[in-house]
Formats: C-alpha cells, structure tokens, sequence
C-alpha cells in the first residue's frame, strides 16, 4: 500500500510539473466577444521569467463542429508566478478566421454566435526545447437578451383577420440580423412544432424589420380558429435566437363590414375620379415597390378648413401588392361630409382620394 501511494504521488507530481504554464479563463464572463477572449490570467510555475507566444484556438463544438478563429500574440515574456496577461500584447496579435459562417459573424461584429465554443489557451517557448502549455475550456455563449414576441399577446383574442405581428429583437442586434416568421393554425392532437416547421400558413423570410403586416399573399384568418406563430433570428444562416410559440384566437364580437367586389380597387385608379364612398373604411390595393414599411399618408377634413385628422391609424406594408383597409370609424369624422385621404409614396408625387364618410351596416343596409 505504501508503494502504491509513493507510486500515485510521483505521477501527480510529474503531471504538476509538466505543465510549465498554466491559463485561468472565465468562458462565462468573458467568451461573448472576440475582446474578452484577451481577459485572462497566466501562471509562470518555471520559477524565472520565460518568452513565447500565447496561441488562444476557438472552435464552436455543437453545430459547426469547425474552428472559429486563432488568435497569435506576438512575443511576451511572462513573469514566474501569477499574472494578468497584458492588453497591448492582446491587442497586436494576429487574428486569424475560417471560412464559414461562424467565424464571418465574429470577424464583423467581434461577438460570438450562440453555440457552444471550446477556447484552447498555448504557450508556445521562443526556447524550441522547451515543452509547450495548453489548457482548453468549454463555454455556452446565448443571447444577453432573447428574442421575444410582442404583438398580438400570448393566448389573446382579436378581430384582425390580417393582423399585424411584431416582436422585440435579441441583444445584442445588429443591422445584418434578419428574420423568419411562421405562423400556422392550432390543430388538436397535432404537434405545433411540427406544424410550424413542415405546415406553416404563413412563412416570411428575410425580414429587416421588427413589424410586419400580414402578407397579401394570404388568406384571412379565420374566425373562431386559433393560430400559433413564432419568429427566429438569424444571421448568415446561423440562428442567433428563437421566440417562444404564442398563440392567438381570431373572434370578432361585432359582424365585420362585407367587402364588396371593387373593395380593393388599385389606389391610382381613386385618384382625380368621383368621391370614394367610405364605408366605415378606406379600402384600396397598393403596390409598395420600395419596400416601405409604414404607409406615408393623412386624412383632410375638406369642409372644416383643411383641418388635419389626428390619430390615424398606422398602416404596415409588405412588399409587393398590399390589401389595406384603414379603420376611420374612431376618428370622428361626421357622416356625409367631405374628406380627402393623402397618400405619399417614396420617390413619387403624392396622391389624393376624396371621399365621403359613411357609416352603414352592411349587413342591415
């Protein structure tokens, strides 16, 4: 027995001391950007001053399975015992990025990507007989901030049939963030991620912005019927964030007006004609060719010395053609009289449609 324990201690004592350099690293703390990376303190245990390259090897380990970037300091003497590695070396060492995803990301915003990252820390001795050091740690890198839904509210009750979605982006956000919506209807015994995945009703990629109108292309949700929807965050394919799944219930507690045939008729063919009958709405197809996201416009009261409405209702825009119905029966415009509704499009002089206010039941007419 006694053998055995001189045995055990002289192979701890030679591992100790195999290691002439030791790295202390918090990936916690300081693995979320390219900077942090230089945050770090060494251990000399040679007993004297030795010189040599620090060479810090990051890897992401779960979706990429690749190196991210190697970072090589220039020549630094380390002082025996402890120390805090010195930022002027950090700061004028080598950086070098691979070629994917991952590593473009870092190279433009010095963050890390969500994932889960291995940091190699070397020493490299300018003595070529002596040994080299390296110490690895493993660290999760998330969202300080998650992506997070807004609008309309979990297990909330609307009456938009084409409702407008927003959310609040991850942080930290850069201009290059994109996103992807997905929206589908609740169906029972059925998996909502499965839905959303392989069934959406609605997807929309490529987003800028963190509002969106619900697309032309789509048909009206349906009354009594609940949708789930979800958005994801993403950046040069790498997905930065993922909202929660929230659910809606479209049920209106008023009939909705009808919409007759030429509800929708191209808002240009408005321009300079008769006055447009506005029946509770302004109804009118826009094709947003510049990719605005607001529509521009304001409402006169043309028998009250021009007066401008005040709170319109904002109205979102998708590219391409738009179905718009804005709600004017909250802004106390007198039935039968005279307004004018402007519209002014990017680069494109504006336009006017007059119309007459009305306020009919369709259904009761």
């Amino acid at each position: 027995m006694k053998q055995l324990k001189v045995f055990l201690l002289m192979i701890f004592i030679g591992s100790y001391c195999s290691a002439q350099v030791n790295f202390v690293f918090l990936p916690d703390v300081n693995a979320r950007t390219v900077d942090g990376l230089g945050v770090f303190q060494v251990q000399n245990l040679t007993g004297k001053p030795i010189a040599g390259n620090v060479i810090i090897i990051v890897s992401e380990q779960a979706t990429l399975k690749s190196g991210v970037v190697v970072i090589k300091t220039p020549l630094v003497t380390l002082p025996a015992g402890n120390s805090v590695f010195p930022r002027n070396s950090f700061v004028n060492s080598s950086f070098s990025f691979s070629n994917n995803a991952y590593a473009s990301i870092v190279s433009q915003t010095r963050n890390f990507p969500p994932g889960e990252y291995n940091f190699c820390f070397r020493f490299k001795p300018e003595d070529k007989q002596a040994d080299e050091s390296e110490n690895c740690f493993d660290g999760s890198v998330q969202p300080m901030v998650p992506i997070s839904l807004l609008n309309p509210a979990d297990k909330d009750t609307i009456c938009q049939k084409r409702p407008v979605l927003s959310w609040q982006p991850p942080m930290p956000f850069t201009s290059a963030m994109r996103f992807r919506l997905l929206l589908t209807e609740k169906k029972k015994g059925a998996s909502v991620m499965n839905l959303l995945a392989n069934a959406p009703l609605v997807l929309l990629d490529n987003i800028t912005s963190t509002t969106v109108s619900f697309p032309s292309f789509a048909a009206d949700l349906k009354e009594g019927h609940t949708y789930c929807w979800q958005v994801i965050a993403y950046q040069q394919g790498v997905i930065i964030s993922r909202s929660e799944i929230w659910e809606f219930t479209v049920q209106c507690t008023e009939t909705p007006p009808k919409r007759t045939a030429d509800s929708y008729r191209e808002l240009k063919q408005l321009v300079n004609g008769n006055y447009y009958i506005a029946n509770r709405y302004i109804s009118f197809a826009f094709t947003n060719a510049y990719r605005q996201e607001k529509l521009n416009y304001r409402i006169i009261d043309l028998t009250n010395g021009l007066k401008e409405i005040k709170n319109t209702p904002d109205v979102y825009l998708v590219p391409g053609l738009n179905k718009i119905d804005i709600d004017i029966t909250e802004l106390g415009l007198t039935v039968g009289q005279s307004y004018a509704l402007k519209i002014k499009p990017f680069n494109e002089p504006e336009l006017e449609v007059r119309f007459v206010y009305k306020d009919a039941d369709p259904v009761n007419k």
